[in-house]
């Protein structure tokens, strides 16, 4: 089927359809919480760390209910943007994942290792936020949702809006290496944390669903690596926190990380990259 015939993605406006509606359901959903908690019909006071969870479920869930009635009206079909069931070498994915998450790790180091040197405050404040553990006044609450929203909702929302829409609809203006890079960089960018290392990731993910045609290969890749990363706050019962001087001591260990990761990204790059004209997996 030709993108020209039936093309859903070029009513999807990225300014309207997902950055504007962003925005608003984050105002909306934000005043709706303040209202509740100023009313007192809050078990938790308003500061309380299980805002985080519940924002981003409320937040994304939203955005997403958007985009498919949006594209619905347009003539999306929700089974073409998820595509066929998993179909990719297992071993070759768990190697993959583990090179995401070395390169991550590494650029993490080498990045904020400067950072450190000049705004010491706001790495150590990012060396010490933990996912799990938290102050909160329902903490197993906290924790459960949390692992829900890492584990399971962010993979599949996540990846719906920035693979299964955005990359889609950046391909269709322009190309698929500009869908996939541009993509990509804003997957990064938002993620202040680990602008390169996401970047990176974002990188990946939209290869895996370039090269495979199936949503659900990235989502669970996702997931995955999301799972792999909590890991030590779910083995530990109390986690140690990674001190500045720590960083600043053990940045060469980027170094050591970009050679071991680095080969078996770039050669997947390589060998999955599409041609300029390729189409988008929604239209193959």
């Amino acid at each position: 089927m030709s993108m020209s015939s039936h093309n859903p993605f070029a009513a999807l406006k990225f300014r309207y359809h997902i950055l504007s509606a962003f925005v608003l359901i984050n105002v909306a959903v934000l005043g709706i919480y303040i209202v509740l908690g100023y009313r007192q019909w809050l078990p938790w006071s308003l500061n309380d760390q299980l805002w985080i969870p519940l924002q981003f479920i409320a937040t994304f869930g939203l955005l997403c209910i958007t985009l498919w009635l949006c594209g619905r009206r347009a003539g999306l079909e929700l089974t073409r943007v998820f595509g066929p069931a998993p179909n990719f070498s297992v071993p070759y994915g768990l190697l993959l994942t583990l090179s995401i998450l070395i390169f991550s790790l590494s650029s993490f180091l080498l990045v904020f290792y400067p950072i450190s040197l000049l705004a010491p405050e706001f790495v150590t404040e990012r060396l010490t936020e933990q996912i799990l553990a938290v102050e909160t006044a329902f903490p197993n609450l906290y924790r459960y949702l949390m692992l829900f929203v890492v584990v399971i909702f962010a993979p599949l929302a996540e990846e719906f809006v920035f693979r299964g829409i955005l990359l889609q609809r950046w391909a269709v203006r322009w190309s698929l290496p500009v869908g996939i890079i541009s993509s990509s960089l804003l997957f990064g960018l938002l993620h202040i944390n680990n602008p390169v290392g996401l970047t990176m990731f974002g990188l990946i993910m939209a290869l895996l669903y370039v090269r495979t045609r199936s949503l659900w290969v990235p989502i669970i890749a996702h997931g995955f690596n999301n799972l792999i990363s909590v890991a030590p706050e779910l083995l530990v019962t109390t986690p140690q926190s990674y001190a500045l001087e720590d960083l600043q001591k053990s940045w060469w260990i980027g170094l050591v990380g970009l050679i071991i990761s680095l080969p078996t990204l770039v050669i997947f790059i390589r060998r999955t990259w599409p041609r300029h004209h390729e189409k988008p997996p929604y239209f193959t």
